[in-house]
């Protein structure tokens, strides 16, 4: 047993132990720290009447030295008068991985399922092997050797499972407290990262096409066929078409894999997207060659609720996944090409003409900016007219780069009896 002032300094500096120290205080008599391989405590250990009481106080990474400091010397008073200040109070366990990780799913009702299926993906998956642990137990040094281990299959997702950590880390920490409302969790390892500078450096994709390989690439996708194209399902020809909206509207693929007819103005050319990734209702004036393709799927497609129904007949939701058709396409184009580098084409494209920057913003539903150069965009308001012009010429341009025109493609793909709608 040492005898020292505790200072933070000193309590920081003092080494995790494979014997139980303990470190008492010279200032408040009974006030000591203890030090163990994996933990390091306030406590009070102090001999009254007779018999010694040694009770943990909080962890050192949680409490600070004035508070547990304080809780000693009220403690102590009550020993000394006969009282027993722990006999009423339950400590708090501290949560495993596992549990903290539903708590944090079952108190965020704003989730989307989606954002639900990555998290457990990257917790239930990726850090199985800590599901049962205490978060306590989960040292830094687990962090930067996890981090690393998955670093070795893909840089992206060890980045993106220590952020998912992170995050339900803070919220469980903020959430497990004492009964004095002290938190019962050690502030978040993942820092270390920080500290260190281990996060890899992920450039963010810039895959699209560009005037080189656009035009190829659209004339492969407008001629490109489902195997049942020609039995007029509504699920007939569902790649190319949702291929195509896309490339000429630039939503992202979960968007509009749950499109509905209810979302669709056919009427006025519009389309209304609820559910986005920054909860803001996009509404959104059509093109010519969409406007066409929607009315075009609607003669056909006007019992299912969805626009791109699942050709599974069993299956409640709309499409779900067109991976192996849009590899079937990128291998005849010669080019790999995925639903969100098509929303970057979309965006590319309306640079390429110089469409003003408030506008591509507003289609792209990127205008809540909060940068201090970009603000004034929070205060343009974009007409639907202006809209619309946009989304033409960016159509224009796109089918113009494989030899067509807007009226080409409809006449091509999109011819229909009844356009009365």
């Amino acid at each position: 047993m040492a005898k020292v002032k505790l200072t933070k300094k000193i309590v920081d500096s003092l080494d995790y132990t494979d014997k139980v120290v303990i470190h008492q205080d010279t200032l408040v008599s009974g006030f000591a720290v203890c030090t163990k391989s994996a933990s390091k405590n306030y406590i009070i250990n102090k001999r009254i009447n007779g018999k010694l009481h040694r009770r943990v106080i909080g962890d050192c990474t949680i409490i600070t030295l004035q508070d547990a400091r304080e809780a000693a010397i009220s403690a102590i008073a009550s020993l000394m008068q006969g009282e027993n200040p722990f006999e009423s109070i339950e400590p708090v366990a501290v949560p495993t991985l596992a549990e903290a990780y539903q708590y944090y799913v079952s108190h965020k009702p704003s989730l989307k399922p989606k954002t639900i299926a990555t998290y457990d993906r990257q917790i239930k998956g990726k850090l199985s092997d800590w599901l049962d642990t205490p978060l306590n137990d989960i040292m830094q040094s687990h962090i930067t050797e996890k981090h690393l281990e998955i670093t070795r299959a893909s840089p992206s997702q060890a980045n993106a499972t220590m952020r998912a950590l992170n995050a339900v880390w803070n919220f469980a920490r903020l959430s497990y407290l004492d009964q004095s409302e002290s938190a019962i969790i050690k502030p978040s390892p993942i820092d270390i990262l920080t500290a260190k500078r281990l996060w890899n450096n992920v450039k963010p994709r810039t895959r699209h096409l560009n005037e080189d390989t656009m035009g190829n690439y659209v004339k492969i996708l407008i001629n490109f066929r489902s195997e049942d194209f020609h039995t007029m399902q509504p699920h007939s020809n569902n790649a190319r078409d949702i291929m195509l909206l896309f490339l000429c509207t630039g939503i992202r693929a979960s968007e509009g894999y749950n499109l509905k007819w209810d979302n669709i103005d056919l009427k006025h050319g519009t389309m209304t997207i609820t559910e986005t990734k920054n909860s803001d209702p996009l509404h959104l004036p059509l093109g010519k060659v969409v406007h066409s393709m929607l009315r075009h799927r609607y003669l056909y497609g006007a019992t299912q609720p969805w626009v791109f129904p699942s050709r599974i007949k069993s299956c409640e939701t709309g499409l779900t996944d067109i991976s192996k058709q849009y590899g079937h396409i990128s291998d005849m184009s010669g080019i790999h090409i995925t639903p969100h580098d098509l929303r970057r084409t979309f965006s590319t494209v309306g640079d390429i003409l110089n469409t003003n920057m408030s506008v591509i913003k507003r289609l792209m539903n990127h205008r809540n900016s909060t940068s201090s150069d970009d603000v004034t965009l929070q205060y343009i308001q974009v007409s639907q007219k202006r809209l619309r012009v946009a989304m033409n010429e960016i159509e224009e341009f796109i089918f113009n780069e494989a030899g067509m025109s807007q009226d080409d493609v409809i006449q091509k793909l999109y011819t229909c009896k009844d356009y009365s709608l």
